[in-house]
């Protein structure tokens, strides 16, 4: 796997489930408004984590070589992890470009918007599942491991949260019991993921092939580890300070959008290097 696959795919896997729970942290907020001004504001914000998600979609779209290939993908839809994956993103991403365009009428009908969201927030679940399912490959016993979904779905976990955070602000809804459970969820996530993978690396060193040891294709994966913990905490305690409410607007969103690099730094870090764990079970 070339050096520039490897970047496609980490953006992919880092961005696109992060978009997709912010996403659905959106979605929740919009279904519970009871005011017309703030729902409406929360639509027009949609399209962040909407373009989140696109944007790993597309860096990942990268490793299929040409663009016709990407047809060859849908071939394989069911029996196929990536095919799944591919078709998984195409329906959340069109579900949810779809509403944001719809959501600018000016009396966009709560009826309509309700299950079209509900539908919206199933698809980017399977979209996560499918993502983190798309690398159970036999011949790959580095990544054919429980910790590879697990890891995903944390790490999904610690920068979704954060990163609605500044769409929140940007929508200026302020909740402050989601805003704690955003908070909490991610520093929740941020340990068990650590623990994930700190046992992943403990885990490497029974895994080889004919040349090669699992542990000599990434011999600093326990200072990533260490990396991405500090990182994350890091991120965490920014996105708990701007809760804080003797802050100015403009102080909280910039907290918020720290926290959000922080933790998408974090992510993309551990990402990088399950894709340079690439081994097969032969030569």
């Amino acid at each position: 796997m070339s050096g520039f696959d490897s970047f496609s795919l980490a953006l992919f896997t880092t961005l696109a489930p992060a978009g997709v729970v912010a996403f659905i942290v959106l979605a929740l907020v919009r279904l519970t408004c009871r005011n017309h001004d703030e729902a409406v504001r929360v639509d027009r914000i949609i399209a962040l984590p909407f373009a989140v998600t696109l944007i790993g979609f597309i860096a990942s779209a990268t490793h299929l070589g040409t663009p016709a290939n990407a047809l060859h993908v849908f071939s394989g839809v069911g029996t196929s992890p990536l095919s799944n994956e591919v078709l998984a993103a195409v329906i959340f991403l069109f579900l949810v470009g779809a509403y944001w365009m719809s959501a600018f009428k000016v009396n966009f009908p709560d009826c309509l918007a309700r299950p079209w969201l509900t539908v919206a927030c199933a698809a980017g679940l399977a979209l996560i599942a499918c993502t983190s399912l798309a690398y159970s490959a036999r011949t790959v016993p580095t990544w054919d491991t429980p910790y590879t979904p697990a890891n995903l779905i944390l790490a999904a976990c610690l920068a979704g949260p954060v990163l609605a955070l500044p769409f929140l602000a940007l929508a200026r809804v302020r909740r402050r019991s989601i805003e704690r459970a955003l908070v909490v969820g991610a520093a929740a996530a941020l340990v068990l993921g650590t623990a994930s993978l700190a046992m992943q690396n403990v885990d490497l060193a029974t895994i080889a092939n004919n040349e090669v040891s699992a542990l000599s294709l990434a011999p600093h994966y326990g200072l990533i580890i260490v990396a991405y913990a500090v990182l994350g905490a890091l991120a965490v305690t920014a996105a708990g300070a701007s809760l804080g409410r003797a802050l100015a607007p403009r102080g909280v969103l910039a907290l918020r959008i720290i926290a959000t690099i922080l933790a998408l730094s974090g992510v993309f870090l551990v990402r990088t290097v399950f894709y340079a764990l690439h081994m097969t079970v032969g030569f």
